[in-house]
């Protein structure tokens, strides 16, 4: 049977000041979204109590760096994005936390972005960003990078969209099969990678742009 209507997926336009700014402020915190929030940290709590750092693929206006400083008060945390708007959104919402994180510009595509973190990270963690970047092989070309900036060890969790197994609807192509994430995942050298939550928001026959996600875990170590 075809597949069908049309592509589920969104288009935005990060670079447009007054876009992010309207975009920011439509985000709601859904049930979904905070048990993703609270999964992330769940995670995160008992490897990084004593200290430790983060680096956030996809920083947006700073939701999900809100949510850990709070609670992870010995973290340092780098948030990336390719935003302009968008980092100067989150440097106001993360003002409280500002001794603690670094804010950097960069392309997950388009350039090295490993070049601009120094130091050691613990953890790489994302939330619906990676869907953005257009193609499943971009998506696995980050999570090669991740693996090389965790070095020896540390944990990857990416919170994205993905393409629920079963549907008939198009996809956009950043948008696909949890079975697929996991399997680059190990291409790349992480081991053992899973799916910590279920699909959150999840809806197969008439799904939007906001629907199905969820957060997936890969740890490497030597």
């Amino acid at each position: 049977m075809p597949e069908l209507g049309d592509k589920v997926g969104a288009s935005h336009e990060f670079h447009d000041r007054e876009y992010v700014q309207g975009w920011a402020e439509r985000f709601t915190s859904t049930p979904g979204r905070l048990a993703l929030f609270d999964a992330i940290l769940g995670e995160l709590e008992p490897r990084l109590a004593k200290g430790g750092r983060i680096v956030e693929l996809g920083l947006g206006p700073g939701f999900l760096a809100d949510h850990l400083l709070r609670s992870l008060v010995a973290v340092d945390y780098v948030g990336l994005d390719f935003s302009a708007p968008m980092l100067e959104i989150a440097r106001g919402r993360l003002s409280g936390f500002a001794p603690r994180v670094t804010f950097v510009q960069a392309d997950l595509v388009n350039e090295d972005w490993t070049a601009k973190i120094e130091g050691d990270v613990d953890a790489v963690v994302s939330t619906w960003a990676l869907h953005d970047l257009g193609s499943q092989e971009n998506v696995r070309r980050v999570y090669e990078k991740c693996a090389e900036v965790l070095g020896g060890s540390g944990i990857l969790l990416n919170a994205d969209f993905i393409k629920p197994d079963g549907t008939k609807r198009v996809f956009e192509p950043g948008r696909f099969e949890i079975s697929r994430h996991l399997q680059m995942m190990r291409q790349v050298g992480f081991g053992a990678p899973d799916c910590i939550t279920p699909v959150l928001e999840e809806e197969s026959e008439t799904p939007d742009a906001s629907q199905n996600y969820v957060c997936m875990r890969a740890i490497v170590s030597v």
